[in-house]
């Protein structure tokens, strides 16, 4: 789009639900070949599983158990194991941390109603990104509120930080847990603001109260742990409670990919052996480039001695190469490779101008790893869970389109290696779902219809079996139609919109959703 869209005249959704086409061709295909299809129908049709896999899925099972035990109990980490054997289909467009984002919570929601339908299957394992920073878009450094009063130019969401500015740029991944000295703090702060009505305050004070400061919440050191228990806790408030919704199991997605580094590291035919065959490595390095999700060497490049634009490639989701270094502030350094007295090593430095090196062979990488060091990029998880296992990952807009090039170039690899029973395998794998950019539950708010969050479902009422019946026939379309208010500012860029968009948008919904969605009012 090369000039601003136009919002003022009738039909804004259709432009704007067009400008996201333009920006995201996974969109635009999905709705092509979907778009009138019920999202129960959608859901079906891309929780399809590879019939085959390079390395076995059990060696995910096992990393469940073990990461899921200490935080949700045996018997649910035995579950959640379990389920995954038999429907090996995870949701990997959400952002880990607790999770106040509407779109990715409805998104799981939808998640949640393919997996009802799957026999015997009584969880939904959600692989959640965390190694974003705690700013991210999704905001896991606090809340989102979706209900509260932006009528004299407040933000929209409302955003309440629960941990403190200083730490907006550490990972999710590595931040401390909230305490409670921290959460009583938040209390306060809920108590005086003015925008939050009561229902909103209501809800939130009772999950800090009976969530957030629970035993087995608090006795966990970091929040990435913390995240886990709480999102599941959550979850279990948002449906009425004969609605027999599976259980949600967040996975910090770098934790699960860890975990099947180092087994894999400790083979030659694995397929993360790529990562420290010198010759091998070299060619993934050129074939990745520019590919999305993995990284760019011109940007690398040009922007390696300039500290200021290192502080912006670490807040992108690009621009590194097979892992993140973690510095002493707990922030993210993109990653190049460089080779050094004969060796293969992954460089880089921080914004202050402090290098970090890392050998490229395998103990070495284990070490690093093990010591929290090194951070699986995008790349890397899905290396060792989409294309070694034969995970069908479903994911965001981006995903669907950078996975089959990711899938693509591996397999050319191997092939030109004369590795044909490998390539097979990586090329049978399902790389192309998507689910996500669609919500079916929104909140009215006088004239206006805008997307609802967690917090807005647990104060309007539980989600009821008649609701859900419903939404698993909301189309594609409308699906789409409803999560605009937070696609636009994720895909479109801000000076092609004019400033009064999202105001024409929540009028238009109004006129074209009603009767179609799930619609709340707050008390």
């Amino acid at each position: 789009m090369n000039n601003p869209v136009k919002c003022k005249e009738s039909g804004v959704a259709d432009q704007l639900l067009n400008a996201v086409r333009c920006q995201v061709p996974v969109v635009d295909k999905v709705l092509q070949s979907a778009g009138d299809c019920s999202v129960s129908e959608y859901l079906q049709q891309i929780c399809q599983i590879s019939q085959q896999s390079y390395q076995p899925r059990s060696d995910i099972a096992e990393v469940m158990y073990e990461y899921l035990a200490p935080l949700l109990g045996e018997q649910m980490a035995d579950r959640a194991a379990t389920d995954f054997l038999r429907h090996p289909v995870a949701l990997t467009t959400n952002h880990h941390g607790v999770d106040f984002f509407a779109q990715s919570v409805q998104g799981s929601l939808l998640f949640g109603l393919a997996k009802r339908q799957v026999e015997g299957v009584t969880t939904i394992p959600v692989f959640s990104c965390a190694n974003i920073p705690l700013n991210n878009l999704t905001y896991p450094r606090g809340a989102l509120l979706y209900g509260a009063d932006s009528s004299n130019g407040g933000t929209w969401p409302l955003k309440l930080p629960f941990f403190a500015s200083k730490l907006r740029r550490q990972l999710v991944a590595r931040v401390k847990g909230l305490g409670v000295e921290t959460l009583k703090s938040v209390q306060k702060r809920i108590k005086g603001e003015a925008q939050i009505n009561s229902s909103l305050k209501a809800a939130l004070n009772l999950l800090i109260d009976e969530d957030y400061l629970a035993e087995d919440v608090q006795t966990q050191q970091s929040y990435s742990a913390q995240s886990v228990i709480l999102n599941q806790r959550i979850w279990s408030r948002l449906f009425c409670p004969f609605v027999k919704m599976p259980d949600l199991i967040t996975i910090e997605l770098e934790k699960l990919s860890e975990g099947l580094l180092l087994k894999d590291l400790e083979s030659s035919s694995s397929l993360a052996s790529l990562l420290f065959n010198d010759q091998m490595i070299g060619q993934l390095y050129q074939r990745l480039d520019k590919v999305p999700g993995c990284w760019d060497q011109r940007l690398l490049e040009k922007r390696w001695d300039n500290r200021r634009d290192i502080a912006q490639i670490q807040a992108s989701g690009c621009g590194t190469f097979c892992f993140w270094g973690v510095d002493r502030r707990l922030c993210r350094i993109p990653l190049m490779l460089t080779e050094c007295e004969g060796k293969m090593m992954l460089c880089g430095c921080d914004d202050t101008g402090t290098e970090y090196r890392y050998s490229l062979e395998a103990d070495a990488l284990s070490e690093a790893i093990s010591e929290g060091l090194l951070l699986p990029s995008i790349f890397s998880c899905y290396l060792v869970i989409a294309l070694a296992r034969g995970v069908t990952c479903l994911g965001g807009y981006y995903q669907a389109e950078y996975l089959p090039m990711m899938q693509e170039g591996i397999s050319d690899l191997l092939r030109q290696a004369k590795e044909f029973q490998r390539a097979s395998a990586v090329t049978g794998c399902i790389t192309n779902g998507y689910l996500s950019g669609m919500q079916t539950i929104m909140l009215e708010q006088g004239a206006k219809l805008l997307p609802a969050g967690p917090l807005e479902m647990l104060a309007s009422g539980s989600v009821s079996l008649a609701e859900l019946n419903h939404i698993s026939k909301i189309s594609v379309f409308d699906a789409h139609f409803a999560s605009l208010a937070e696609t636009i500012p994720d895909v479109v860029a801000r000076e092609q919109l004019e400033s009064e968009w999202l105001s024409s948008l929540s009028l238009d919904l109004r006129e074209s959703l009603s009767g179609k969605v799930v619609l709340r009012k707050l008390s």
